[in-house]
């Protein structure tokens, strides 16, 4: 994976720097990047450009871009869409390194355009439609608002936003020195966030990333920058926005009705380890937490919390839950010194302090001895820190911030302090809390924070080792041939096929065009049998009533097979159905679906869990971007409802073996993966799981060829 990280530091780094867009039109966004840069005393070089030349701003500027020095590391082209290429062009003679586009309004064509120049061009282009980059580090402010930028103190978080509106607001609900780096990287039609993350992995002056992604163009190269990150020991928190779409889309699958828009990236980001934040304020309290040396990790989600209200207790309990953080067990030993320290407290997490201990020192003593307790990876002191507090409310929060300072440094765990409420933090707590203590505004920021700093830690998933028996190479080249052939549900010739090719074992069946035929056909398997209709146009055969079970001797089966053919033909035409399928009737106390969506840029989304004709109301299923081994896939079970009923269930299902089904579902990740830009969807439901051996044989299985497939190769 090639990134220009030293090419990129001419951008964020520059010595000189081109501004095309200034004008004597003061309210100009090139003039708000020069008063940015003055008002920052910028020590480098600074170039103007006007048709008009002139003087702007009291600085001499040239009259076209030729004009300019070669080799300049940098260029703002603040210009309408319709000029910006062509001047791109230019710099790009001239030998300029990297150049900076905050223009919008690109039509398609110039979108097109746009595209076209930086595939191939030599310079990196940053944008377009973004507010710039601040460096605040080393004061280079290439942005294009001067509102501020100079009162942004220097910290150690980098912040990516692909929202121009999240890189200012971040800032601005953030503790004052926090960001040393503020990147706008608006549409990212070249540089993307990867690069970015890539560059700040070298920085020496950044040690955490937040991001604000509204999409990734490229996963695997998102993949391999964070990876780098993580061996510098960075960790990334993501704000992901436009997770939710206003229609679910249309599916053939039930597969597509299983899985939410945004879940393929909650897979990418589960896959990393990376933590995905739900508004700004988790962010920034997540940012909050990383930018401090003694709460940048934690080894769990396990915390102590202390409140001086049951009230405050109660409410925190059921917050943490939603947001999946556990209050710890504590061994007995923690329960039994709280009892002493808190009379009349019950020792229980949080720990209700009743805001008042047994002596002065207590309350050290109560955060030590739960922040010694083996059960627990963070402890969070809940207080009211908010502005509003009267001098005396501020004195009884004072046992806290005293507690907290003589404790902080003698434990090797996260303390972190939680406001009770969004509001401001008083200057008061500012003050007198030590440094490297964070304080949050607000419950769910700051559980967010301690489910954000347990992550980063996990090595990032890799796919594993192919399931034996699946196609090689030259098989795959040739089923994404027959598979190119079509357009939506494939015939069920070719799907058994597939099924085949992927070692992905079916119930014993057999096909028949008429009721004679199917008693012909069917006499080696023993009754009780199924009949269902097989047809392309009838992709779910069971809500068409064209599905009969039960079917016990020969009469049943030509009665069951008129029937079926009737209903079919009534519903579709004669021409549309291919024949009857004739089953063996197994076991169907345990019912599974695997299936996937597919689109890109991430590929297929695969999910196993209950099945059977409830499979959507049961909504019982968890997903991984494929392809995964099995051993992911037993992961995935394990996080499943269906998975206590693998365990045994009061005696109607035995204890059942999760590794057949867990098979199964890698290697449809396989299949889907070597079908990719071919196949859409693909349901398996029912999966019949065989209680106790777990054997998984596939009854029903639907796979949908993309409407507009990719080219078939090699």
């Amino acid at each position: 994976m090639t990134f220009r990280t030293s090419q990129l530091t001419r951008l964020l780094r520059p010595a000189s720097v081109a501004i095309i867009g200034a004008s004597t039109r003061k309210t100009a966004a090139g003039n708000e990047v020069l008063a940015n840069l003055r008002e920052e005393r910028f020590p480098g070089d600074i170039h103007l450009v006007h048709p008009s030349g002139g003087e702007i701003d009291g600085r001499g500027a040239v009259t076209s871009v030729s004009a300019l020095p070669e080799g300049l590391d940098s260029a703002v082209v603040s210009l309408p869409a319709p000029a910006v290429v062509g001047v791109l062009r230019e710099l790009e003679e001239i030998g300029c390194q990297t150049a900076l586009v905050p223009s919008t309004g690109f039509s398609g064509a110039l979108e097109e355009e746009f595209k076209s120049f930086v595939d191939s061009s030599r310079m990196l282009v940053h944008g377009p439609n973004n507010m710039g980059l601040i460096n605040v580090t080393d004061r280079i402010p290439l942005w294009i608002q001067q509102r501020g930028v100079s009162r942004i103190a220097a910290g150690n978080v980098a912040i990516v936003a692909q929202s121009g509106s999240a890189a200012i607001f971040l800032p601005r609900a953030s503790r004052e020195g926090m960001y040393s780096k503020v990147i706008s990287s608006g549409s990212e039609w070249q540089l993307t966030s990867a690069d970015y993350i890539e560059w700040l992995a070298h920085d020496d002056a950044t040690e955490a990333i937040g991001l604000v992604l509204e999409s990734i163009s490229d996963p695997d190269r998102f993949r391999a920058a964070v990876a780098t990150a993580r061996a510098a020991g960075k960790p990334l928190a993501v704000l992901k926005v436009g997770r939710t779409e206003a229609g679910q889309r249309a599916t053939t699958a039930h597969t597509g009705a299983l899985s939410a828009a945004d879940d393929a990236y909650r897979a990418l980001f589960d896959d990393l380890d990376v933590p995905l934040l739900d508004d700004y304020d988790e962010l920034a309290a997540a940012l909050e937490l990383m930018s401090r040396p003694s709460t940048r990790s934690s080894r769990g989600t396990r915390i102590a919390a202390t409140t001086i209200s049951g009230g405050q207790s109660a409410l925190l309990a059921d917050l943490a839950e939603h947001a999946g953080v556990e209050m710890a067990p504590l061994t007995d030993a923690t329960r039994a010194r709280l009892v002493e320290l808190i009379p009349g407290g019950s020792p229980t997490v949080p720990v209700d302090t009743g805001g008042g201990t047994s002596d002065d020192v207590s309350y050290p003593e109560v955060l030590a001895t739960l922040a010694a307790d083996e059960t627990v990876d963070a402890v969070v002191v809940v207080v009211d820190a908010q502005d509003t507090l009267t001098l005396v409310e501020y004195e009884v929060e004072g046992r806290a911030w005293d507690a907290v300072n003589a404790v902080y440094g003698t434990v090797d765990k996260p303390i972190l302090m939680a406001s009770s409420t969004g509001q401001s933090i008083s200057r008061h707590f500012r003050d007198e809390v030590v440094v490297p203590v964070p304080i949050v505004r607000g419950f769910a920021p700051a559980l967010a924070a301690v489910r954000a700093i347990a992550a980063n830690r996990r090595p990032i998933r890799e796919p594993g080792a192919r399931p034996t028996g699946t196609p090689d190479a030259a098989t795959v080249q040739q089923l994404r041939t027959e598979v190119a052939e079509h357009r939506g549900a494939l015939p069920a010739a070719l799907t058994e096929k597939l099924l085949d090719a992927y070692g992905i074992t079916r119930v014993r069946s057999v096909q028949a065009a008429d009721a004679d035929q199917a008693v012909a056909v069917s006499r080696g398997i023993p009754f009780p049998l199924v009949a269902k209709v097989v047809s392309a146009a009838i992709p779910h055969r069971t809500e068409a009533g064209c599905v009969i079970t039960d079917i016990a001797d020969e009469t049943a089966l030509r009665d069951a097979v008129n029937t079926i053919l009737h209903r079919a033909t009534d519903a579709v035409g004669a021409d549309a159905v291919e024949g009857i399928e004739i089953q063996e009737q197994v076991d169907t106390t345990l019912q599974a679906v695997v299936g996937f969506t597919s689109s890109e840029p991430h590929g297929a989304y695969v999910i196993v869990g209950s099945g059977g004709v409830l499979v959507e109301v049961l909504d019982d299923v968890a997903g991984a971007l494929a392809p995964f081994s099995a051993e992911r896939a037993a992961e995935l079970i394990g996080q499943t409802r269906f998975a206590r009923l693998l365990g045994g269930y009061r005696g109607i299902v035995p204890p059942t073996d999760s590794g057949p089904l867990a098979d199964v579902a890698a290697r449809v990740s396989v299949l889907a993966e070597d079908l990719r830009g071919l196949v859409a969807e693909m349901d398996l439901n029912p999966v019949l799981v065989t209680p106790a051996t777990g054997a998984a044989r596939i009854v029903d299985a639907l796979i949908v060829a993309s409407d507009e497939p990719a080219p078939v190769l090699a």
